[in-house]
């Protein structure tokens, strides 16, 4: 197949590092960059995206405070990828943006006839230039199978649930999902998880505190872009479940009930009822464990008990099915 011209001009971002140290005397440095070594790139949607961090010495061990720029380099195969060759080659993006040492990430759209054959490996690989132009070596060369853009998912909702946070999305085609999350204290969004659904459920939030959620899908090497939902702040307005299992027995001098233990991790106390022959149910008492036992009876009358759980924003259950009891 006849290699396919590619000229990406990619925008760099750059973040400070730290500074070398002063040792032995030594000749004037040549301030060569040290060649990145972390390159790695991925098919996002329709772009190839590169991550790598421009180093801050130089091959001799110097500091390396500023740079000239950036060449950022896709070509068909790793044999292209020789200094001589580069302008004749038309792959070659010079950028001259990058100023500093520190992370990078570039993307550049890829074209539609490249995009059509799907099957094309691409080699990508990165190199940095001193004040004077002078280029490091080529990174660490990493290979990008171009297959068909992952469709981003669509619809996407995030909404409080008893759980946490459900976060829902429509399915574009692909059975694999990436969420992210940003909070208060998080300068970029997190990783916090992956579906093979069209939901997520975010159990790890703290209630009344805003985020904002991402999903994104993908297929074996390739992923989509991603789409966000606007900054929910989620309340708790969800009560317990309702106790299960109340029973009623009779001891000596008083009523023992008892029933199962809710598993809520925000439960806070259980709340009994007691009605006196056909009258209304009215609160009783209260106890932090699933067993009470009413002493407060009279031989002979008969009682009926309810039980309700709330947590600690207040949030009642409904009462649980209520049982029967008369007074030994």
């Amino acid at each position: 197949m006849r290699a396919l011209p590619l000229i990406l001009l990619i925008p760099l971002l750059l973040f400070s590092t730290g500074c070398g140290t002063v040792g032995e005397p030594m000749y004037p440095s040549a301030h060569i960059p040290v060649a990145p070594g972390d390159l790695n790139a991925i098919e996002r949607g329709n772009r190839i995206v590169v991550r790598f961090t421009a180093p801050a010495l130089t091959t001799d061990a110097q500091a390396m405070p500023k740079l000239g720029g950036a060449d950022v380099f896709v070509a068909m195969n790793a044999g292209q990828f020789t200094p001589d060759s580069l302008e004749d080659k038309g792959f070659h993006a010079k950028v001259t943006a990058a100023e500093k040492p520190g992370p990078v990430e570039a993307s550049a759209t890829l074209p539609d006839e490249l995009l059509s054959h799907q099957n094309v490996t691409l080699v990508v690989g990165a190199r940095v230039l001193n004040t004077k132009g002078r280029p490091s070596a080529w990174s660490n060369l990493v290979t990008v199978h171009v297959v068909k853009p992952v469709a981003a998912p669509s619809d996407m909702v995030a909404a409080a649930a008893p759980e946490g946070v459900r976060v829902t999305w429509t399915d574009p085609g692909e059975h694999s999902f990436r969420v992210f999350r940003k909070g208060p204290e998080d300068k970029d969004p997190v990783e916090i998880g992956k579906s093979d659904t069209t939901q997520y459920i975010d159990q790890t939030i703290v209630w009344g505190t805003a985020y904002q959620y991402w999903v994104q899908a993908l297929r074996d090497n390739a992923e989509s872009d991603v789409i966000a939902h606007q900054a929910i702040t989620p309340v708790d307005k969800f009560a317990p479940a309702v106790p299960a299992g109340l029973t009623a027995v009779t001891a000596i001098n008083s009523i023992e009930l008892a029933w199962e233990r809710n598993t809520e991790t925000d439960l806070k106390t259980y709340i009994i009822y007691r009605a006196t022959g056909t009258g209304p149910l009215e609160k009783l008492a209260e106890t932090d464990v699933p067993v009470y036992a009413d002493k407060a009876i009279e031989t002979g009358e008969r009682y009926r008990y309810a039980v309700s759980a709330i947590d600690i924003r207040g949030n009642e259950s409904a009462k649980s099915a209520p049982v029967e009891a008369t007074a030994p």
